[in-house]
This record gives C-alpha cells, sequence and structure tokens, in this order.
C-alpha cells in the first residue's frame, strides 16, 4: 500500500487549534484519525463528495474534508458539526 504525504490547508489549523484549546483528548484523536489517512485515505466512516476527489471524515461531533491524489491527501477543513 502507498503511503501518501499529509499537506494541511490554513482552515484545517485553525479548527484544529480551536479543539486544542477546548478539548486536548478529542484533538488527539482527530490527529490521530488525520495521520492515517496517509495509509488509508478511504477508512471507515469517510464519504466521497460528488463527483470530485475530496471525502468528508465523520469522527463523531467533527468533520474532516481532505481530498486524495495519487501521491498527497490535502485537508482542507475541520469543525465541529452545528447541532
Amino acid at each position: 500500500m502507498i503511503e501518501r504525504t499529509l499537506v494541511f490547508d490554513t482552515g484545517w489549523f485553525n479548527g484544529y487549534r480551536d479543539l486544542y484549546a477546548s478539548d486536548r483528548l478529542a484533538a488527539k484523536r482527530v490527529r490521530a484519525a488525520v495521520n492515517a489517512l496517509a495509509r488509508d485515505p478511504e477508512p471507515p466512516g469517510s464519504i466521497h463528495v460528488g463527483g470530485s476527489s475530496f471525502h468528508r471524515l465523520h469522527l463523531g461531533d467533527y468533520r474532516v474534508l481532505y481530498e486524495v491524489t495519487d501521491d498527497a491527501v490535502r485537508v482542507w477543513s475541520f469543525g465541529r458539526v452545528p447541532r
């Protein structure tokens, strides 16, 4: 299996920083799941978004939007689902 490079966009860092400040345990779980995308870009809980290369990863109350290419996974944004 190919291991892809993880590339993080500014939107990811903003959401992750806010989560880390409020709930470090949840932030560590999210970070571990995102790091695993390098090995398996379509884990259980991920949804392919339409006719594009984008995916959405469901992590409890949080969602990660990312794009898969041949050699990289670009993590675009991260946030909490509004309730």
